[in-house]
């Protein structure tokens, strides 16, 4: 059975959005360097774009969550699987994150992370979605909000492992 996908946001509005994003990210890290680590595999395509919007020297990494669904409704965060080393410490670096709903996995990473000792860790959301959150958490930079409780899919989001060559962002 195919599901209905809706145009939640279209390629302009992506566009236009990573522009400023890009724009932001650089004012508020000055003329340092910059690290941008995605979360795979939803981020591959909006780290490349963030990464071609932010003047100056910019870096890059990924890292891939395992998460356990044994017996819950909502992932936990297990183990990071960090796919090439890429030493954070002293760096200005900014956590890319596909869809930021719970935060749960996202304050685990968080915690993680800082115990590498970056000068800074920034939260980089896709798509935010603050009326899921079940902890405490802040982003410090969105793409886009939604209230949307379904999937997203397009721009690198997969649902069921389709649609993630969509160029726009859908609803399911």
């Amino acid at each position: 059975m195919r599901k209905k996908i809706k145009k939640a946001f279209s390629e302009k509005q992506i566009a236009k959005r990573i522009d400023k994003l890009g724009a932001e990210i650089r004012k508020d890290a000055g003329k340092s360097d910059i690290f941008l680590l995605g979360v795979l595999k939803g981020t591959a395509l909006f780290l490349a774009d963030l990464f071609r919007a932010i003047p100056g020297d910019v870096s890059y990494g990924f890292i891939d969550v395992i998460r356990d669904m044994a017996d819950t409704a909502v992932a936990t965060a297990m183990e990071i699987d960090y796919l090439q080393h890429s030493d954070i410490a002293g760096k200005n670096v900014y956590l890319l994150k596909d869809v930021v709903s719970t935060g749960v996995i996202e304050t685990y990473l968080l915690q993680q992370l800082r115990q590498k000792n970056p000068k800074s860790l920034k939260l980089v959301a896709l798509v935010d979605r603050p009326a899921l959150r079940t902890v405490a958490l802040e982003v410090d930079y969105r793409a886009f909000e939604a209230d949307h409780h379904g999937a997203f899919v397009g721009y690198g989001l997969e649902w069921d492992g389709k649609h993630g060559n969509l160029p726009y962002i859908g609803r399911v």
